[in-house]
């Protein structure tokens, strides 16, 4: 007669499975092809180009009827709102590539949850129907079956919320893309930041809207203000004037402070982004290693194989800590590019290639057979790439194979 436990454990693999199937019937798509198909699908991005180039039109327009008044005003207003309407679909741009990178990695952290969860609850099964087997012997007390029995039933609630979970993530990817055929490969790339910071300022300080504005107005005020001076107008005027040209130093100076503090967090960001992945990587070899000697023990005879399941759990955690930094280097890496005006898109193109590295994908073929062939739901993928990253005060090598 089946134990209540042996239901509970062919009820997950089931499950696990079913959604196995409906996963494997969809094609798998790389992060720049789920990038392209989210900008397509996205209406904000095509609302900010329709104004791009509705702005750029606009501006056309306007060099062609300043052609006649040859007024440099109204030259430097047509050139502002160009770039205004450029920085506008950059941002718009970026935001989509983000969500996308998100969206898509989401899909990847959900499966590795739920291959956590199934181990953690066929061990909570096989822990409950041991314990029962106890306790009509009477080696067990009523306290120790009950705490079973409730280990149990947290196990099965964070597997089927891990489920539910997984389901949410690949929904919001297919409308993301705008189709239910495709489901994300689960592959991110890692290239080195190795930006210098003074000269990348130098650069956006130089070349920013906001910053173009402010320069405009504080020359207008200037200008405004020799012409009142010239003209011998009233003195009021005159400190109306004079206030003007200061309100418009001091916007100046509070736009150049904004966008240096901006880029230094962006920077920060990206810089720590890249050490939390380092500390993620130390931590995998670590649990790659433990995981190791726990199986050889095991085969000695020295463990039990409910210890090599718990070794195989954190191994895997540490895989998923490993994927959820590289995702959010990845994200940085990009606001920072962002923040300095670049097209992202170009950014993730460099990713994608792994440009300065070479790009290796790591799995866990070794603790997949242990699992009897159902443990890997043929994802826990991560690609990296294995450089040797030097930064300040330290040299870095990324990558980690096991």
């Amino acid at each position: 007669m089946a134990t209540r436990s042996s239901h509970v454990f062919f009820g997950v693999v089931l499950v696990f499975l079913l959604a196995w199937q409906v996963s494997a019937g969809a094609t798998q798509l790389g992060l720049e092809d789920a990038v392209e198909s989210a900008l397509e699908e996205s209406i904000d991005c095509r609302i900010v180009q329709l104004e791009w180039e509705q702005a750029q039109l606009a501006y056309k327009k306007a060099m062609a009827d300043n052609l006649l008044t040859q007024s440099t005003y109204d030259h430097r207003l047509a050139e502002l709102n160009l770039m205004k309407a450029e920085t506008a679909y950059k941002k718009g741009v970026a935001t989509a590539v983000t969500t996308a990178v998100r969206r898509f990695s989401d899909v990847e952290l959900a499966m590795l949850d739920l291959r956590i969860r199934e181990q953690q609850l066929q061990l909570s099964a096989k822990a409950e129907e041991l314990t029962l087997k106890k306790a009509a012997t009477q080696n067990a007390s009523e306290y120790e079956v009950l705490e079973a029995k409730a280990t149990l039933a947290k196990s099965q609630f964070d597997y089927q919320r891990a489920a539910d979970d997984l389901a949410e993530k690949q929904q919001a990817f297919s409308i993301l893309i705008g189709s239910e055929e495709h489901l994300p490969d689960g592959k991110l790339h890692f290239v080195p930041f190795d930006t210098p910071l003074p000269e990348i300022l130098a650069q956006v300080l130089e070349s920013s809207v906001a910053i173009r504005e402010a320069r405009d107005s504080l020359e207008l005020a200037k200008l405004e203000l020799e012409k009142l001076l010239l003209e011998e107008t009233a003195d009021l005027l005159v400190r109306d004037a004079r206030n003007k040209v200061t309100l418009a130093e001091l916007r100046l100076q509070q736009s150049q402070a904004t966008i240096t503090q901006d880029l230094l967090a962006a920077y920060n960001g990206v810089n720590n982004a890249q050490r939390v992945y380092e500390a993620s990587n130390n931590a995998l070899e670590l649990q790659s290693r433990q995981h190791d000697i726990t199986k050889g023990q095991v085969t000695a005879g020295l463990k039990t194989e409910d210890d090599l399941a718990k070794a195989r759990i954190a191994l895997w955690e540490a895989e998923r800590s490993v994927y959820e930094a590289l995702t959010n280097y990845v994200v940085a890496y990009l606001q920072f590019d962002e923040a300095t005006g670049e097209d992202v898109r170009m950014s993730l193109e460099t990713m994608v290639k792994g440009i300065n590295g070479a790009i290796g994908t790591f799995s866990s073929p070794a603790v997949d057979k242990d699992l009897g062939g159902h443990g890997d739901s043929g994802h826990g993928r991560i690609t990296i790439c294995r450089i040797s990253c030097c930064i300040p005060d330290q040299c870095l090598e990324f990558g980690h194979r096991h």
